[in-house]
């Protein structure tokens, strides 16, 4: 097979010594990609490299995204290095209709356009990409994408990245792999790269392979392939990390051989992103909701309840501002269409982490939902230890688990069920109320001091170099 790996520029780090133990950290999710995942890939590197490792990342090359993220590639700039392979997905595909109709649109604004001085003014702005990049395909092609490729679409990255491993290990030895995922096609390249490197693998599940909501089965054959995939990663990896206790028992519990190897890396936010917070002095009430909405995770529920109650209280409807930060979507604008909150909704669409964490902020109430769904019980979303750093209150239209448990032991706001438009109405009209009165709860400093990533990180730093011992 030939060698796709990127020619591009590379970043070299320089914070570690040059006796320093090296790590290949293997990530599609990576800067400049933006989003959760990509933002915790590079909090892991930097904090490893800060620990003495000699981190080297491999990612994927010219991800098929329009969430670009810039300044998270600077946040890891110096500190580590990145490679880059290609990857044939069926994303591709999506990525190369874009690009020739891209171009045909600059052809035909060329040709149509007066292109005087005049006339130039008058150019049209051709529309920014705001959705979820290939996730808003139609349903029916997303299913069948998981149907044909275990344990997701990505699994076509696989060759050329144990290539660039093998022949980057060929250059200068590594002495562990850690692979982290989703998309979980990551580990399959750590497992082979520890079978032909003989090195240890530590797997990073930021999200469970199964029962996971946002990956259901398409098919019985596609379920029992997914679970098969997970027995083979749990039999091959030296630890495996995962991120809330519950996550960790629904795996033992299915494979049970793998006891003692499985311990919890919770999501964890960076202090820093977080030490100059910007106190809002506004006569607005403002509600935040900063992320994706997909699936079963939805806005209509909270919309409603925010409709139903500025019908009722004209001062209410004076006050409040709904500030949607994320990728803008159909369901999205359907919801406020149909509720009739045009005139309190803003959508700020998809922003760099660093604009998003300003806006977390800037609110009054963060908003943070789940779907009603049972697995969602075991979900501590990445977005909530950085919703506590903000110090803002927290409205949580969640079920009963690991983020309501978290909410309320922090004292941090009010939790109520995802579907119930009155409970989330009335839990809305007492955070008014409070806000009214100057006291907004604030999260308990000594529960979110437990979800600053720098003891966590420490402490994967220790398992991995106790494997090596």
């Amino acid at each position: 097979m030939q060698d796709a790996t990127c020619k591009c520029p590379r970043a070299t780090a320089t914070s570690a010594r040059a006796d320093a133990p090296r790590l290949l950290l293997v990530s599609y999710e990576f800067p400049p990609k933006g989003g959760t995942q990509s933002q915790w890939v590079a909090k892991l590197a930097a904090g490893l490299a800060d620990r003495g490792w000699k981190v080297e990342v491999l990612s994927v090359a010219d991800p098929p995204t329009a969430l670009l993220d810039e300044g998270l590639l600077d946040e890891v700039a110096g500190r580590v290095s990145v490679t880059r392979t290609y990857s044939l997905e069926p994303t591709r595909l999506v990525q190369a209709f874009r690009r020739l109709k891209s171009q045909r649109y600059e052809l035909a604004t060329d040709s149509a356009v007066d292109h005087s001085p005049k006339g130039a003014s008058k150019r049209p702005r051709q529309a920014t990409p705001g959705t979820r990049s290939y996730t808003s395909a139609p349903p029916w092609l997303v299913k069948l994408a998981k149907a044909l490729f275990v344990p997701d679409e990505k699994v076509g990255w696989v060759p050329w990245a144990v290539s660039a491993g093998v022949n980057l290990h060929a250059e200068k030895p590594f002495n562990v792999v850690v692979t982290t995922g989703p998309p979980h096609s990551a580990h399959i390249i750590g497992r082979r790269l520890k079978r032909r490197l003989h090195i240890p693998w530590i797997a990073n599940l930021m999200d469970p392979i199964v029962d996971y909501y946002a990956f259901k089965p398409a098919t019985p054959l596609n379920a029992y392939s997914t679970r098969r995939y997970e027995r083979r990663l749990l039999k091959h990896v030296d630890r495996a990390t995962i991120a809330t206790e519950t996550m960790r028992r629904g795996l033992l519990q299915r494979n049970p051989d793998a006891a003692g190897r499985v311990s919890v890396l919770p999501n964890c936010f960076d202090p820093a992103d977080f030490h100059n917070r910007h106190v809002r002095d506004s006569k607005r009430f403002v509600i935040s909701y900063v992320g994706v909405f997909q699936l079963t995770i939805s806005p209509d529920v909270f919309l409603e309840a925010v409709a139903a109650l500025a019908a009722r209280d004209a001062r209410f409807a004076h006050d409040v501002r709904v500030r949607l930060v994320g990728p803008q979507d159909a369901q999205t604008d359907r919801a406020i269409e149909t509720t009739g909150t045009e005139d309190l909704v803003d959508q700020a669409g998809f922003l760099s982490h660093a604009a998003a964490t300003r806006a977390m902020a800037e609110a009054d109430v963060l908003l943070l939902v789940l779907g009603p769904e049972p697995e969602a019980s075991a979900i501590l979303t990445s977005k909530l230890p950085e919703y506590l750093a903000s110090g803002r209150a927290i409205l949580a239209l969640v079920p009963e688990g690991e983020a309501a448990d978290l909410v309320r032991r922090a004292g941090a706001g009010e939790v109520v069920a995802p579907d119930s438009v009155e409970a989330v109405g009335a839990a809305l009209g007492r955070l008014y109320r409070r806000w009214q009165d100057g006291a907004l709860p604030r999260p308990d400093p000594r529960v979110v001091a437990e979800y600053a990533c720098g003891p966590h990180l420490s402490d994967l730093d220790k398992l991995i170099r106790g494997l090596l011992q």
